[in-house]
C-alpha cells in the first residue's frame, strides 16, 4: 500500500522545465517553459509565468521588455502545458519599443483553387494550339508535340 501511495505522489508531483533565456538575434531572446506540475494547467497560465520571467530578465539588465511573438499549448491527454515567448530587451528611447500587436497564428491554412475545370480546359486548349503552331513551323517534332499533348489531355 505504501508503494502505491509513493508511486501516486511521484506521478502527481510532475515538474516544470524551462530553457532559460536564449539569445536569438540582436537584443532578441526566446524563453520557453513546460509545466505538468498539476492537472489541467492552461497554456495561458504558463505563458503568463514566462512573460513575467522575460520581463524580469529585461528589467535586470536595465532595459524595457517588448514582446515579439508568443505561442502556448494547454495541457491535454499526452500534451504538457507549455509556452514560448520571443521578446526584445530595448533601451527606453528605442523606436522599436511600442505597444505589442499580438495576433493569433492560424491553426490551419486553407488553400482555395480559383481556376474552374472549364477554365483549365480552355488553358489546355490554348496550349495545344500554341504547340501545334510550333510543330507546323518545325520548331518541335511530332514526337515532342504528342508527348506534350498527352500531358495536357487526360485519358
Amino acid at each position: 500500500m505504501k508503494k502505491i501511495i509513493l508511486i501516486g505522489s511521484v506521478i502527481l508531483t510532475g515538474c516544470a522545465t524551462t530553457t532559460g533565456v536564449v539569445p536569438i538575434g540582436e537584443d532578441t531572446y526566446m524563453l520557453s517553459k513546460s509545466d505538468n506540475s498539476r492537472p489541467f494547467i492552461s497554456g495561458s497560465e504558463v505563458k503568463a509565468a514566462v512573460m513575467k520571467d522575460a520581463n524580469k530578465y529585461c528589467s535586470d539588465i536595465n532595459k524595457k521588455f517588448q514582446v515579439v511573438n508568443t505561442h502556448e499549448n494547454s495541457q491535454s491527454f499526452g500534451v504538457v502545458a507549455s509556452a514560448e515567448v520571443q521578446f526584445m530587451c530595448l533601451n527606453s528611447g528605442d523606436n522599436q519599443l511600442s505597444r505589442p500587436k499580438l495576433t493569433k497564428e492560424a491553426d490551419s491554412i486553407i488553400q482555395v483553387k480559383t481556376e474552374s475545370p472549364k477554365a483549365e480546359r480552355q488553358t489546355n486548349y490554348k496550349q495545344l494550339i500554341e504547340l501545334d503552331d510550333l510543330r507546323k513551323r518545325g520548331i518541335i517534332s511530332d514526337e515532342e508535340f504528342n508527348a506534350q499533348k498527352k500531358k495536357l489531355l487526360p485519358e
